[in-house]
């Protein structure tokens, strides 16, 4: 999860390395923010005698059972992409198909099918020429590289305002990283990579990295090398690690072998609930939550080496199957359909909702709103049995939500705090790109335990959850039902994603 950058300095320094590592959102330890507007004047009928009876079957045993298992050791973090991944994504097909609902892929299959191209470090050393010395400087390595070899000659420039990059090979100092990055490879790579991509984005042709033998990038990336660790997309193009004390004046020339590719198969796990009125059938809201984690530490370390990813988000995860079943115990059902998704790749950058939008298996147009949820599993001091929104002065769905789920007894509120600054930071956002309303919903904090090994479903508040998913599903129940449909505020038609 990448998230916003909200100060809390009780969280000492594990908490700026969780800043560092976010790669798609995640919660914040601050107070509680204030009720959502206009929820209040929002009119929603009593639950239904049946919708009362279905409520009550969201127990706190079938949590605990689904939760334990996403986040149990043996699924090994559900990196993207892993075996483990597909072993969780077959478990929610699974309860999808037990649920009642329709499989939204190829032949009534309940997985997309999509193919993640994985890059590797270049095969091979790179040669770097400098005046100092002619016959090849020692001690480079490539940790970025292209499609083909590239071969490049002239002199090298700084990174500094105001210099034209296109074309030009820069020289920059290696990015200050924790300790803790040196046993993680896959978190340097994406530090490095969020380095060098703005330059990258200048024209830069090549970067090269001075790093110290005694500082933390240079043992991180010979490890992820050792190790066969995908890189980060942004290092798709020539990056090579160069010793600090490196003459680089004068011209040089630089050749760095390409990358190595790899394709693979990745699956969001898709499941339809067909709505029973003959015209809002045909729309649907979506409700969704990203499988994947960040996977394990690599390596032959002792102890503990799984990134169990429990609040993010098995929790999330644990929302949808347990809604899924949920709606297709309703007598009669919804008038709308409502769509079930579970994404891979949030970790790696949007990935899988990003896929979906781009290939959507029901249409964009067709789609009422997309309720995301983020980490329910920790509430913050004094806010528990609370969820809110992010985004949410973009349109009438926070307060739509919030009517609705006041009658499981669940608030749903305004974080004006962070709620604008997270509304890109999930999977939602790859939804609202495209112009669907779409929003994230979280009811936890940033713990100590975010993007730590210590992220076990032990440590969660599941009375908490379990409400929560409650206020989730009575939440919903008005959009499904067709009796309410939310708008873009003024704010969002003007344009402002």
């Amino acid at each position: 999860m990448l998230r916003g950058v909200v100060g809390r300095a009780r969280l000492g320094r594990r908490f700026v390395t969780s800043l560092l590592w976010s790669a798609a959102w995640g919660g914040i330890a601050t107070g509680a923010g204030v009720a959502g507007p206009g929820s209040d004047d929002i009119s929603v009928p009593a639950l239904t005698a049946d919708e009362q009876r279905v409520l009550q079957t969201i127990e706190q045993g079938d949590v605990l059972a689904t939760i334990s298992f996403l986040a149990s050791d043996e699924l090994a973090g559900r990196d993207t992409p892993s075996k483990e991944l597909e072993i969780a994504g077959a478990y929610v097909a699974s309860r999808f198909r037990g649920a009642g609902l329709e499989g939204a892929g190829p032949d009534g299959s309940f997985y997309q099918v999509q193919e993640l191209p994985r890059y590797f470090v270049p095969e091979g050393s790179p040669t770097l020429l400098t005046a100092a010395q002619p016959q090849g400087l020692s001690g480079c390595i490539a940790v970025g590289g292209g499609d083909a070899v590239a071969e490049l000659r002239g002199p090298v420039v700084s990174d500094a305002a105001g210099v034209e990059l296109r074309g030009a090979i820069v020289v920059i100092e290696e990015p200050p990283l924790p300790p803790a990055a040196a046993e993680n490879p896959a978190m340097a790579g994406l530090s490095l990579a969020r380095r060098v991509a703005p330059l990258a984005a200048r024209g830069a042709a090549a970067v090269l990295v001075r790093v110290a033998g005694d500082g933390v990038l240079w043992p991180a990336m010979q490890r992820l090398r050792a190790e066969g660790t995908a890189l980060p997309q942004q290092l798709s193009f020539p990056v090579v690690l160069v010793p600090r004390e490196a003459d680089l004046t004068g011209e040089v020339q630089l050749s760095v072998p390409p990358r190595t590719r790899v394709a693979e198969q990745v699956r969001n796990v898709v499941g339809v609930l067909r709505g029973t009125d003959p015209k809002l059938s045909a729309e649907a809201i979506i409700i969704t939550a990203h499988l994947d984690h960040i996977g394990r530490i690599a390596g032959d370390r002792q102890g503990d080496t799984i990134y169990n990813g429990a609040d993010d988000n098995a929790t999330g995860v644990t929302a949808v199957v347990t809604l899924a079943e949920a709606y297709g115990r309703l007598q009669p059902r919804p008038a709308r359909s409502v769509v079930f998704m579970t994404f891979w790749g949030e970790e790696k950058g949007l990935l899988g909702s990003k896929a979906w939008c781009e290939q959507p298996l029901w249409p964009l147009e067709k789609t009422v709103a997309n309720v995301n949820i983020e980490m329910i599993g920790r509430p913050e001091e004094g806010a528990a049995e609370k969820m809110w929104g992010t985004g949410w002065t973009r349109s009438t769905l926070g307060p739509q939500l919030a009517a609705g789920a006041k009658r499981a007894g669940v608030e749903v509120f305004h974080r004006e705090d962070v709620s604008e600054m997270l509304y890109a930071r999930s999977d939602n956002y790859s939804f609202v790109q495209k112009g669907v309303i779409a929003h994230s919903f979280s009811a936890g904090s940033l713990h100590q335990d975010y993007h730590q090994l210590t992220d076990e479903y032990t440590r969660l508040n599941l009375p908490h959850m379990t409400r929560i998913i409650q206020g989730l599903f009575a939440g919903s129940l008005p959009l499904a039902r067709g009796d309410l449909t939310p708008t873009k505020t003024a704010e969002a038609k003007a344009g402002k994603q």
